[in-house]
């Protein structure tokens, strides 16, 4: 029995196109140059990302240094342990941030590859066969069970690939400037720190000039030793918090949306099919 004599004609050239774009994806999903792109575009995004834990480890170590430091400042005595207190926890905080959004990047790209492995390749090309034979010939029940092995296919292939692409390309558009900033805003600070830090650990605890020196050397580093030293804490403060909401979006937030679109697309896109077209009867 020919696909004419089982489907109306107006019937025929929509079920042409749908059995078309399921040959074109079958044979999409063999080819490597998704694949390769999206693992280059985590990649880059790893190395963000890891720069930026390093940034956040090399702060905490800064500042774990200047909290055994108490300074005189003639008019009231400060106890940096205690102002530095906060600083340092929030820090190591965004540590932990990073390092998750780290895992997360590297989860995706196990999972890319994962998805691109030959098994999935073959059960998504053949989940792509049983739909189209299902739209031709097939009875109700069966092109259910084809749509829903197609949708589940689909999804494993496709979706952490495009998930991975589209939260990193939109992160990079919408606050990949924000991110560079608060990056070398951050990077200054660590600067700053860690050399007052090594000036510190240089001296002697029994030296009379141990605060004579150091004072000199915030003064030339922050201007005022105390005022200017506090200030500096608290704009990295603020820094801190906007680049972990920002990793947090972009690793994190933006996968999970994109992944949920992803799987209600598809699903939006195959339900009409069971449907779309009359179920075939014998001749």
């Amino acid at each position: 029995m020919s696909l004419s004599s089982r489907m109306p004609p107006s019937r025929m050239p929509h079920c042409r196109w749908a059995v078309a774009a399921l040959s074109i994806l079958a044979l999409v999903s063999w080819l490597g140059v998704t694949h390769d792109v999206a693992l280059s575009t985590l990649d880059d995004a790893l190395a963000t990302a890891f720069r930026s834990f390093a940034l956040a480890k090399a702060l905490n170590a800064a500042i774990s240094v200047m909290q055994s430091v108490t300074a005189d400042a003639m008019v009231f005595q400060v106890q940096f342990g205690q102002a530095l207190d906060p600083a340092n926890d929030l820090v190591e905080r965004f540590s932990w941030i990073m390092f998750a959004s780290t895992a997360s990047l590297a989860m995706q790209k196990v999972l890319i590859q994962m998805a691109s492995h030959a098994v999935i390749k073959a059960l998504f090309s053949l989940s792509c066969l049983l739909l189209a034979v299902s739209l031709v010939w097939g009875r109700g029940v069966w092109r259910e069970w084809a749509r829903r092995a197609f949708l589940l296919m689909a999804f494993l292939r496709f979706a952490v690939l495009i998930a991975a692409l589209a939260s990193t390309w939109m992160g990079d558009a919408l606050i990949g400037d924000q991110r560079e900033g608060l990056y070398t805003a951050l990077d200054q600070d660590r600067a700053v720190f860690q050399d007052v830090a090594e000036t510190q650990a240089g001296i002697r605890e029994e030296d009379d000039g141990v605060w004579q020196q150091l004072k000199d050397k915030w003064e030339s580093a922050v201007g005022h030793p105390v005022r200017d030293l506090l200030t500096r804490l608290d704009s990295m403060t603020e820094n801190v918090v906007a680049l972990s909401a920002v990793f947090i979006v972009q690793t994190i937030l933006f996968p999970l949306g994109f992944l949920y679109l992803s799987w209600r697309l598809l699903g939006t896109l195959t339900a009409p099919l069971a449907g779309r077209y009359p179920v075939a009867r014998g001749a």
